[in-house]
């Protein structure tokens, strides 16, 4: 495969950033990634997305979502990330085995568009913490100023890469629990409240149960996609083409549903509890009106606790997959240092912040958006390709996955109604949008498309799967 070859089709697929990772490049331990998952996961969505489901929903409606919704995402996290560990290929490259060379930049595009929004929103998050500490140290303010600030330091911190981030979460992660839960024991002690109290709190109604938990999925939902983008930097104790699934992936199964659920119920039960105790849902203004005139120096701990916790969720959740996204729409110009940095002037300039009072509403967008990307992915690993890949061919320009003028018609055709299937029940989008576009895809797949486009590992053609040198290394 040659550079004019590729040229000259329009279409490159090869870059350094986004080839299979070698075994030397699997570094990650699963401590270390149960870390990542703890400093991904410990951010101001989830508080404010608690607080904001309440009255509606009683606490304890509220903490079960959370946990429910939490658990099915740490499942697809690990089932998605065994393409990771199996192959060492990010999600920007799997993806055009189910829709194509060309095709893959359409959900390439709708998963980065949630990652660049949360990205400026949490950006805005942690620039209000440090201008409410500059108020109080100094009395000066510019929150404009330090949005572009705090911004540039995340933006530059996952440019270094992905040892860089690993770093930052091994330093992050342990002080942010703690300074959480000291949180939480200082606002219940501050307003008189017990957990019994707070979870007496009956629910107004209004919201359902099934929106709560579409709501709680949507916060990391995006990153079921793109699991593959840090798995395949794990250590594993066995071959990584090993056929036992759960000797090869319990390690990462560990990670996602501890560090995830986790952290995800503490901050959800800091949001109600600020909730309650405030009736405000923004963390900081809680923070403030908690601690303001009597615990200064205890207030400017936990501001700086927040901006930490932008910080740490930013650079690996919301930088990263969208740095990879943009690497695959022009591989050969741009690097992940790049990518990373346009993604991350992109999040800033769309001021998402604008639209903070609809966190809830958000979420059940980008859930709604990217539940059938996530059910084609699963079905295409699973079902059909039962697991077997030919890495080889989806970085040939005239390779395996070409499909029609390098578009998966079955993948366009099962997401559209997936997709417009979640107007239909917008509490459950994700199960109806998830199963539609599984049934879908695989009818497409298997009696159509696989038998116009051969795909081996569908239709047997071939007894042997070919494995490439790149995969035998990993």
């Amino acid at each position: 495969m040659s550079v004019n070859h590729e040229d000259e089709k329009g279409i490159s697929l090869t870059g350094k950033d986004i080839m299979p990772t070698k075994k030397v490049e699997r570094n990650m331990s699963s401590i270390a990634y149960f870390f990542l998952w703890v400093g991904i996961a410990v951010q101001l969505v989830t508080p404010i997305t608690a607080a904001q489901l309440y009255p509606a929903l009683s606490p304890m409606q509220i903490i079960i979502a959370c946990i429910v919704g939490n658990l099915i995402v740490a499942i697809l996290l690990t089932l998605l990330g065994d393409i990771g560990i199996r192959y060492g290929i990010p999600y920007a490259v799997y993806i055009r085995a189910c829709f194509g060379y060309l095709g893959a930049h359409i959900p390439g595009v709708v998963r980065a568009i949630p990652a660049v929004f949360w990205f400026g929103f949490q950006t805005w998050m942690g620039a209000y913490a440090l201008d409410a500490i500059m108020k109080i140290l100094t009395g000066y303010s510019n929150l404009t100023l330090l949005i572009i600030v705090f911004g540039a330091l995340q933006i530059i911190n996952t440019a270094m890469g992905i040892e860089a981030i690993t770093k930052f979460e091994w330093l992050a992660s342990p002080s942010i629990l703690i300074i959480g839960i000291v949180l939480q024991i200082f606002i219940m002690k501050q307003h008189h409240l017990t957990f019994g109290e707070i979870l007496s709190h009956g629910g107004e109604g209004g919201v359902t149960m099934g929106f709560a938990v579409v709501v709680m999925m949507g916060t990391y939902i995006t990153m079921a996609l793109n699991a593959p983008d840090f798995t395949r930097f794990l250590k594993t104790d066995t071959d990584s083409r090993e056929p036992k699934w759960w000797k090869a992936n319990k390690g990462s199964f560990w990670a996602h549903t501890f560090g995830l659920i986790g952290s995800m119920l503490l901050f959800t039960v800091i949001g109600l509890t600020s909730g309650v105790a405030t009736g405000t849902w923004n963390p900081i203004d809680a923070m403030v009106q908690t601690m303001g005139k009597d615990n200064p120096l205890l207030l400017i701990v936990c501001l700086f606790f927040v901006i930490l916790a932008q910080w740490s969720t930013n650079i690996s959740a919301n930088l990263l997959p969208p740095g990879y996204i943009i690497v695959n729409l022009f591989p050969r110009k741009i690097s992940f240092a790049m990518g990373s940095i346009i993604a991350g002037i992109i999040g800033l300039l769309i001021q998402p912040w604008n639209y903070a009072e609809f966190v809830p509403q958000i979420l059940i967008a980008i859930t709604a958006t990217l539940a059938p990307i996530v059910g084609i992915m699963f079905t295409d690993y699973y079902l059909l390709r039962k697991r077997k890949l030919n890495v080889d061919e989806l970085y040939k320009v005239d390779g395996q996955f070409k499909y029609w003028r390098n578009i998966n018609p079955a993948a366009v055709i099962a997401y559209i109604p997936s997709g417009l299937s979640v107007l239909i029940s917008p509490d459950y989008g994700f199960v109806t949008g998830f199963l539609i576009s599984i049934v879908l895809y695989y009818v497409l797949m298997k009696y159509w498309i696989s038998k116009v486009y051969d795909q081996p590992e569908i239709t047997h053609s071939n007894e042997k799967i070919k494995i490439n040198e790149v995969e035998k290394e990993v």
